[in-house]
């Protein structure tokens, strides 16, 4: 691993059982970072899988669902923010930047893979950390803790606080008059373009799984935080050809602010690498429904999506983005949205750290025999 000009294909996969993985014989085009003349940090993202998850499609009683199992890309326990880190600080050390200035909520799963990724890489991690003083050292914050990544403490919960960017710029000012050469990330504005290359990338690797496996998507559900997974996910369906309908479920912001985040990233992302397709305005469809109590707070349908998808499929979201995803998906099944016989694909974005912080949630929802066991003397 390292980094290096880009110029690997996208692949299209062999079917074993209900999995699809990777073979080279099929190739559907180079990746997007091709079109930049740029350098790309190769963080050893593996071809991740998409699988059939029948025993869910059985208990939902109808469509047949599919994970893309991006909770599987590897570095720092994973997850879909890797395939955007590989632009992004690809994008930094091409600008010979020795340091990567951030932000996010204290148990961002973006920062625990950002700290990682820039260990791997030989760059310095710098967080401005929304969050309490006091904050519990667990989940995510205890992963990037333990890469020694250094950490601001802002008290500010809007992610796109204009005092929070400020500080951030203040302080890679600071860093340049020490002769260091620091890079700032925010994915939901200037970072979003280039880090929607990402899952242009990943979805066209999921196309060719489909086409290989002979399926047709209908339905698509993901997590949206900052829209550049959405963004990337639309702008390769367009760009195929595949009318999929995407649903973006919200963890955190109003409908109408992300769907115009999205519009933005996929018409700037679009121009970085000559996609000559467009994505209208009516098929950017967000949902923020099932944001329930807040961002980072589970809700008693998060938790429930939780229980089902590891009891059907042994497959574990997390209460705070996945959870939630997959809480929208089953609905539009109950509730006659989705036909039966239709396929709809899962993006699985990962955040595992996020299940295990909030075990006292999953406590008061499980039986008292699930969690003590049956005692045999």
């Amino acid at each position: 691993m390292g980094w290096r000009p880009c110029s690997g294909h996208t692949v299209a996969p062999k079917l074993h059982g209900s999995t699809w993985a990777a073979e080279p014989k099929y190739e559907t085009g180079v990746r997007s970072m091709d079109h930049l003349g740029q350098r790309w940090a190769d963080l050893g993202i593996p071809t991740t899988p998409l699988e059939a998850a029948p025993h869910l499609s059985d208990a939902l009683g109808g469509p047949r669902v599919f994970f893309k199992r991006d909770d599987l890309t590897g570095v720092g326990l994973g997850g879909n923010k890797l395939r955007k880190l590989e632009y992004l600080l690809g994008d930094a050390l091409s600008r010979g930047a020795d340091t990567v200035i951030t932000t996010a909520a204290a148990q961002s799963n973006f920062l625990r893979i950002t700290a990682a990724a820039c260990r791997r890489l030989g760059l310095t991690p710098v967080f401005f950390v929304r969050a309490k003083a006091n904050e519990e050292l667990t989940g995510n914050a205890l992963c990037y803790r333990l890469t020694g990544a250094e950490v601001h403490v802002v008290s500010t919960a809007d992610p796109y606080s204009e005092s929070t960017i400020h500080a951030m710029k203040e302080y890679a000012g600071d860093l340049e008059r020490r002769g260091r050469t620091p890079y700032l990330i925010h994915l939901g504005t200037f970072s979003g373009p280039l880090a929607t290359l990402g899952y242009v990338d990943g979805t066209r690797e999921l196309i060719a799984q489909a086409r290989s496996a002979q399926v047709v998507f209908d339905h698509a559900f993901v997590a949206v935080g900052s829209g550049g997974t959405m963004a990337g996910m639309l702008l390769a369906f367009a760009d195929a050809q595949m009318p999929c309908t995407v649903t973006g479920v919200s963890v955190c912001e109003p409908a109408r602010r992300l769907t115009d985040m999205i519009c933005d990233f996929t018409e700037r992302a679009a121009e970085l690498i000559d996609i000559k397709v467009r994505v209208p305005r009516h098929s950017v469809h967000v949902i923020d429904s099932f944001i329930g109590a807040g961002h980072g707070i589970p809700s008693s349908e998060s938790l429930e999506a939780v229980k089902l998808v590891a009891r059907t499929e042994g497959i574990f979201l997390d209460p705070i983005y996945t959870g939630k995803a997959m809480a929208a998906l089953i609905a539009g099944v109950r509730n006659g949205e989705i036909r039966r016989g239709a396929n709809v694909l899962f993006m699985h974005t990962g955040g595992a750290p996020n299940l295990f912080r909030h075990a006292e949630a999953f406590r008061n929802m499980l039986d008292r025999s699930e969690i003590d066991g049956n005692y045999r003397g």
